[in-house]
């Protein structure tokens, strides 16, 4: 009588293992709804050199940033590798995909991120009573206190 109640307890485990397993891939077969990017216009391609000439782009249109290299960029990569990533994070919308080689950037233009003064909270303010040196003048009263 004993194993009778072993062998409920072990059936009832498995009748409860396989439908959850059933339940699972259904609702994982279910097809997920993707959300579908907006087309670009695939006919043109903006050509910018400069910050100017970037500004002058629609955005939402293809857009293609040549970075001038000078010798200094050649002898360190890392200055190279800093301007690419500065131009996709300024200029390339992030949603769709970015293509980039050492000479430039091909990327989905958006001025979202041109020219927008930072937020209050995001401003860094500078204490005029903070000397070129690095110190800081303290009232006498402040003296003493950190003193203590």
């Amino acid at each position: 009588m004993k194993y009778v109640g072993y062998i409920a307890t072990f059936a009832a485990s498995v009748v409860t293992a396989v439908s959850l397993a059933v339940f699972s891939m259904s609702v994982m077969a279910e097809p997920q709804e993707v959300p579908s990017l907006p087309t670009v216009d695939q006919s043109s391609v903006c050509v910018a050199a400069s910050d100017e000439q970037a500004l002058e782009c629609p955005a939402g249109s293809l857009f293609m940033a040549r970075l001038a290299i000078n010798e200094t960029d050649l002898q360190n990569p890392l200055i190279l590798e800093s301007r690419l990533l500065n131009t996709m994070a300024l200029y390339c919308d992030t949603n769709f995909d970015i293509q980039h080689t050492l000479t430039g950037v091909l990327c989905v233009l958006t001025h979202e991120r041109i020219g927008t003064p930072p937020e209050n909270g995001d401003t860094i303010e500078v204490d005029d009573s903070i000397e070129a040196s690095g110190s800081v003048e303290l009232d006498s009263d402040e003296a003493t206190e950190s003193a203590e």
